[in-house]
């Protein structure tokens, strides 16, 4: 779901100082690719994501089913409920990310494609 804000987010001109001349949509990747700052932070985004995918392991073997992250921390409840409820709340959880998945996806194939979407027929990566 934060992939499609941000599609959005950029799509509304909406840029971090400094990054006003980057376009958005996919045409992002190659002009962060033709300057140094770009390649740090496209050095950036695979660090987080490496740091973060080893931080959210099962690092104490304590995971109570696959994709279990708490590693014995942050129960807010989670022990209290019954079997039932826990599996209702996961395939709740599955269903979002696969929605969240699919939007990001028809964001992407639609600017391929070079069909707007978006209102007002905005085509990201487009001058």
């Amino acid at each position: 779901m934060l992939a499609v804000v941000g599609y959005l987010t950029t799509a509304a001109g909406i840029r971090f100082p400094g990054a006003e001349d980057v376009p958005d949509g996919l045409a992002a990747f190659p002009a962060l690719w033709a300057t140094d700052d770009g390649r740090n932070v496209i050095g950036q985004m695979a660090a987080f994501v490496l740091v973060a995918e080893f931080a959210n392991r099962d690092w104490t073997g304590k995971a109570e089913f696959d994709g279990d992250y708490r590693n014995g921390q942050l129960d807010f409840g989670w022990d209290k409920q019954t079997d039932e409820w826990k599996i209702k709340k996961r395939n709740i959880e599955l269903n979002n990310g696969r929605a969240a998945q699919m939007g990001i996806l028809g964001l992407v194939v639609h600017e391929m494609m070079g069909n707007s979407i978006l209102p007002n027929g905005y085509l990201p990566g487009q001058v």
